[in-house]
C-alpha cells in the first residue's frame, strides 16, 4: 500500500528561497563590512554607568578583539558546514564567506550590520539543516533578530522614545514566553526556537530602555547560543536518531567529550557568567535598576530563573541518568570536527561575554592551567596506595572482590522489619480469629 504524499508546509517551501536571498545579501554585506572594518570598526558598547567594577565601560568590544571574535566564529562555522550532512571535511568557500559575513556583522552597530548579522545566522542555520527532515526548525529562529536590527537601529530617536512602552511590553512578553517554552519542551530544535524568541525579547526590551549596545549583545548571544544548540541537536540526531530529550540520557558516559562541551553550551543558556548571555542580561538589568523600573527588574529575575531551570533540565535529561533508548546507550562520542566546532563556538561566546582584556587573559590562563592539570593527571603514573577498606585486610588474588561472607548485602535492612512484621502477623491472626468468633456467635 502506497502512502499518500504529504504536502510540504509553506515554511518548508520558502526555506530554500529565503536561504538564497540571505546568501546574496550576506555576500554583499561581507564586502561592505570588510571596507567598514578597514576604515575603522567602532567598538560595541553597552552603557552601564556607575554599575560594575569598571564603571561606565563594563562591556566593550574593541576592534582588536572584534577581529579575534570574527576569526573564531569563522572557524566554527567552517567546521560546522564541513561536517554536517556529508563525510567530506573540506569547507565550501561560499559557506566560509557567509559565516564570515554573519560573524563580522554582530560586531558593530547600525541597521546595515544588524541586518546582515541576522541574515548570516539564517543562512548558517539553513546550511546546518539542509539534509534534515526539519530544515525550518533552525532556519527561521534567527529571523526575529533581523526585525530587532531593523526596528532598533533604523528608527530615529523620537520614534524610538514614543514606541518605548510597546517595546518594553512586547520584549518582556516574548522573553518570558520563550523561557517558559524552553522549560517545557522536550525537542532540542524547539528549544532553540524558544531560546531565540527569548533573546530577541531581551534585545527588544533593551531597545525600549534606550540601550542599543545591550541589544547588540543580545543579538550576538542569540547567534552563538542558537547555533550551538542547533549543532548539538543535529549531532545527537545522527548519533541516536532523535532530538527528544526523553529518549536520551546517559550521554555523559557514551559521549564524554561531547557532553562536556554541551555542558558549557547549556551554561550559556542558563545565563551564567562569563557567557554572552550574562553580559547582555547584566547590561539590561543595570539599565533597568538605574531607571527604577521595578517591573522590568522582576521580569528579568523570573526570566533568569526559568533559563537556569531550562539549562539544568536540558543537560540533565540528555547527559545524566541511564540511557532511555538502545541507540542512546550505544551512542559513541562525536567526531573531532564537531568537537572543534562546539569548542570554537564556546570560545567565541567567551570572547563576546568577557568585558576587558584583563578578564580575557585571566580566563585563558585558567583554561591553560586546567588543561595542564588534566594532562598531568592523565599522564602521571597511578599511585601504589591501598585504598581504605574499613580496616579489613586486602583480599587474596583468587578473591578479587573479597570474601563473600564479608560482602555488604541487603539482609541487614531486614532486621528493622522483623518486629513490625511479627506484630502485623499476630494482629492479622487476631483480627481473623475475632471475625470467625463473631460469625459463629451470630
Amino acid at each position: 500500500m502506497v502512502r499518500p504524499s504529504r504536502r510540504k508546509s509553506p515554511t518548508l517551501r520558502l526555506t530554500p528561497l529565503m536561504a538564497g536571498v540571505g546568501a546574496a545579501a550576506c555576500l554583499a554585506g561581507a564586502i561592505g563590512l570588510a571596507l567598514d572594518a578597514g576604515l575603522g570598526l567602532a567598538p560595541l558598547r553597552a552603557d552601564v554607568t556607575g554599575i560594575g567594577r569598571y564603571g561606565d565601560a563594563v562591556f566593550v568590544i574593541d576592534p582588536g578583539r572584534a577581529l579575534l571574535l570574527a576569526s573564531v566564529a569563522l572557524a566554527a562555522g567552517a567546521w560546522m558546514v564541513a561536517t554536517i550532512g556529508r563525510r567530506d571535511t573540506r569547507p565550501a568557500p561560499v559557506a566560509i564567506g557567509l559565516v564570515l559575513a554573519g560573524a563580522a556583522a554582530i560586531l558593530a552597530q547600525g541597521l546595515f550590520t544588524g541586518l546582515f548579522a541576522g541574515l548570516g545566522a539564517l543562512v548558517l542555520t539553513a546550511l546546518m539543516t539542509a539534509r534534515r527532515q526539519m530544515p525550518h526548525a533552525l532556519s527561521l529562529v534567527v529571523m526575529p533578530a533581523v526585525i530587532v536590527a531593523v526596528v532598533g537601529f533604523d528608527l530615529p530617536g523620537a520614534a524610538l522614545d514614543a514606541a518605548s512602552p510597546f517595546l518594553l511590553a512586547g520584549g518582556a512578553i516574548a522573553m518570558l514566553a520563550g523561557a517558559v517554552v524552553a522549560t517545557r519542551t522536550l525537542d532540542l530544535f524547539r528549544m532553540a526556537a524558544a531560546l531565540a524568541l527569548g533573546w530577541t525579547g531581551l534585545a527588544v526590551l533593551s531597545l525600549g530602555l534606550g540601550d542599543p549596545g545591550a541589544a547588540g549583545l543580545a543579538i550576538g548571544a542569540n547567534a552563538v547560543i542558537v547555533a550551538a544548540i542547533g549543532l548539538i541537536g543535529v549531532t545527537l540526531f545522527e548519533a541516536t536518531g532523535t532530538v527528544s530529550l526523553d529518549w536520551l540520557g546517559g550521554l555523559a558516559r557514551g559521549m564524554p567529550r561531547f557532553a562536556l562541551l554541551m555542558l558549557g553550551v547549556f551554561g550559556f543558556v542558563g545565563v551564567l557568567p562569563p557567557g554572552p548571555g550574562f553580559a547582555a542580561m547584566a547590561g539590561v538589568m543595570a539599565r533597568a535598576i538605574r531607571e527604577g523600573d521595578v517591573m522590568i527588574v522582576a521580569a528579568l529575575g523570573v526570566w533568569i530563573a526559568l533559563m537556569a531551570f531550562a539549562a539544568l533540565r536540558g543537560f540533565g535529561l540528555a547527559a545524566l541518568g541511564r540511557p532511555r533508548s538502545l541507540r542512546a546507550a550505544a551512542a559513541e562520542d562525536a567526531e573531532r570536527p564537531v568537537l572543534i566546532a562546539l569548542g570554537l563556538l564556546l570560545a567565541g561566546g567567551l570572547v563576546l561575554g568577557l568585558a576587558r582584556w584583563a578578564d580575557f587573559v585571566l580566563a585563558v590562563a585558567l583554561i591553560v592551567i586546567a588543561f595542564g592539570v588534566r594532562a598531568w593527571l592523565v599522564r602521571s603514573e597511578p599511585a601504589e596506595i591501598v585504598g581504605f577498606d574499613d580496616g579489613f585486610a586486602r583480599p587474596p588474588a583468587w578473591l578479587p572482590f573479597g570474601d563473600p561472607a564479608t560482602q555488604i548485602t541487603a539482609t541487614g535492612f531486614a532486621l528493622g522489619m522483623v518486629a513490625p512484621a511479627w506484630a502485623a502477623r499476630w494482629t492479622g491472626m487476631s483480627v481473623t480469629a475475632w471475625r470467625r468468633l463473631r460469625a459463629r456467635s451470630g
